[in-house]
């Protein structure tokens, strides 16, 4: 084993790299080597900076032990070389299982040569040392026999033998014979131990390694089988059976995501939980209120391993809960978790800045138990965000910001993006409201010219907000010369067919903001999103002098009351009157 310059514990021993870890401490030496199963420079290196990184904790809990508690380090070390082995997951039996078929064809054919171009009759002394190879009641394995045997042989002798060894195991495949389980388990274990897997016999995993192994063996023997008596038609069968078993995966190009060992914040969230249940006696009301805000995460976050997250995945998980409703007032109360998160909730009805810091406190918990000395997951907490939970005030975007916005969006490659923020900007309408939105939707009115969106709740898949929300809004200029109609014309059904629901929305425009380097709070600690077009929308026209009255039938807010004459306002049905409203919206903007 060749040390490799310039790294620390790194080794290579017939062109594999190795990690090779040795600690002295009073005066005893405690080490242990592990194959980074790579014989590629530059993936050995990944491997070996999470390694490194981790060998420096373990150093500092060695340290606290005594002289006396040698044991104790050695378990302790054992254990660390253990843990960082690769476990065996579900998702990992196929690929091992089909790279094992890969060669059963070309095996079979291989064993038939051998068998059948060897002499009719074979020397009794291949007779006789098989016999006494494979005999029991003997100290010495049969392997080293088989190996004391072949050595001396003569080169011609030797091949003869592997012909007959070959004639042998063809008869014996002929003769259906059990699958030995036993060697099932060799096979096993050692096929897992060459990918780097810690063998748990006792686990789920390795016992559906078997099942599918003794499966696997089956169709072997039987393409075994075929190949020797020639029957080329349940050989195709059996080989196209094999092939089609193998999981058709591209090899990704190895990135952060393909290379990370580490359990998936699901895995260590179920951990973290039994933790605090057992050594910090968490009470029933706070086992469902952690539950609770479990169920938000996995509706708004990709479950992924957990030395994967950055703060930018917490920032917009955060960001995400300033928009959540309240849960006990109505509607919310009664609404599905799926609803919630589809709702466009009013500012008055948004969820407490203090039930927001309880979701970052829930987060930074689970966080530092991962990170925790015993536990090591993680070296570092992504939960180091800057967030003021003092305010929930929902930001506008200013015309530079919007200027980026639609630049950005006349060069999306998906339709979908380039016209939801179109209409986000120009329209003010809700994200929930533009999803949903039908080809059928889009109108055009013969009295003022102008195209108009209908907000409606006609068909089965749409919803409205409350009965205000249906209503007439007129098609701004811009959105017109930037081509909406004909895109609107390309449409089957639905204006973004390829759009499931308004989350989808949500979780890529939080990504645009961060492409885009916008701020997802503005300086005064307001917070940004989507709807923060809705809010930016009303406050242009606001200010540009609009009749409120007007502004709130084409926002689909309440129409407010002004007195007695209040019973004489009514919402305009005629999109004249609200033309006003979109016309008033002018963007202050270079280059448009």
């Amino acid at each position: 084993m060749k040390a490799v310059y310039g790294f620390n514990h790194l080794y290579l021993r017939n062109n594999t790299y190795y990690f090779r870890f040795i600690l002295r401490r009073h005066r005893v030496k405690f080490q242990f080597t592990l194959s980074l199963q790579s014989t590629d420079f530059s993936e050995a290196i990944v491997s070996w900076k999470k390694i490194s990184i981790e060998t420096a904790k373990l150093k500092k809990l060695v340290l606290a032990f005594q002289k006396h508690e040698t044991e104790e380090i050695d378990r302790l070390v054992n254990g660390f070389k253990v843990s960082m082995q690769k476990q065996l997951k579900m998702h990992h039996i196929d690929p091992i299982v089909a790279e094992l078929e890969q060669s059963y064809n070309d095996n079979a054919h291989l064993l038939k040569v051998l068998g059948k171009n060897c002499p009719l009759g074979f020397p009794d002394s291949f007779h006789h040392a098989y016999k006494s190879i494979y005999e029991d009641g003997c100290s010495i394995s049969s392997d080293q026999k088989l190996v004391e045997y072949v050595g001396g042989l003569s080169s011609v002798e030797k091949s003869a033998f592997i012909q007959f060894l070959a004639s042998v195991l063809v008869r014996f495949t002929e003769e259906e014979q059990e699958v030995n389980n036993q060697g099932l388990a060799s096979t096993a274990r050692n096929t897992l131990a060459t990918h780097g897997f810690a063998v748990n016999e006792n686990s789920i995993e390795f016992q559906v390694l078997m099942s599918k192994l003794k499966s696997s063996t089956q169709i072997q023997n039987s393409l075994i089988e075929s190949v020797a008596n020639e029957d080329g038609v349940r050989e195709r069968e059996l080989a196209s059976l094999v092939q089609t078993a193998q999981p058709q995966v591209s090899t990704p190009t190895p990135s952060a995501e393909t290379i990370s060992d580490a359990p998936l914040f699901s895995e260590v969230y179920t951990e973290f939980l039994q933790h605090k249940i057992a050594k910090k006696n968490l009470s029933d009301k706070m086992q469902s209120d952690y539950t609770r805000k479990y169920v938000v995460w996995q509706a708004l976050v990709k479950d992924k391993p957990i030395d994967l997250y950055t703060p930018k995945d917490i920032g917009r998980f955060i960001d995400r809960c300033f928009e959540l409703p309240k849960m006990n007032i109505a509607p919310y109360s009664k609404m599905s978790w799926s609803e919630r998160l589809e709702v466009d909730v009013p500012e008055k009805d948004l969820a407490s800045t203090k039930s927001v810091h309880h979701y970052y406190k829930w987060l930074q918990g689970i966080f530092a138990y991962a990170k925790g000395d015993t536990i090591g997951y993680i070296n570092a907490s992504p939960c180091s965000i800057k967030r003021e939970f003092k305010s929930r005030t929902r930001g506008v975007f200013d015309d530079a910001e919007l200027q980026v916005f639609l630049k950005a969006a006349d060069n999306e490659k998906q339709l979908w993006r380039k016209w939801i923020v179109y209409l986000g900007i120009y329209t003010g309408a809700r994200r929930g409201e533009l999803v949903q939105l039908r080809k059928e939707d889009v109108k055009f009115d013969t009295a003022t010219k102008r195209h108009y969106l209908l907000i409606t709740d006609v068909h089965e898949s749409q919803k409205l907000k409350t009965g205000n929300a249906k209503r007439k809004i007129p098609l701004h200029m811009d959105l017109i010369n930037a081509g909406f109609i004909d895109y609107v014309e390309s449409c089957k059904e639905r204006v973004f067919d390829s759009v499931n629901n308004s989350e989808v929305v949500t979780a890529w425009f939080a990504r645009q903001l961060q492409n885009l380097e916008i701020d997802s709070t503005n300086e005064l600690g307001h917070i940004r999103s989507f709807h923060s077009f809705r809010h930016t929308f009303i406050t242009k026209v606001m200010n540009a002098g609009v009749q409120v009255n007007l502004v709130q039938q084409v926002v689909g807010h309440e129409i407010s009351s002004f007195g007695i004459t209040g019973n004489y306002t009514h919402k305009s049905t005629e999109l004249k009157h609200v033309l006003p409203v979109v016309d008033g919206l002018v963007l202050e903007m270079t280059g448009k």
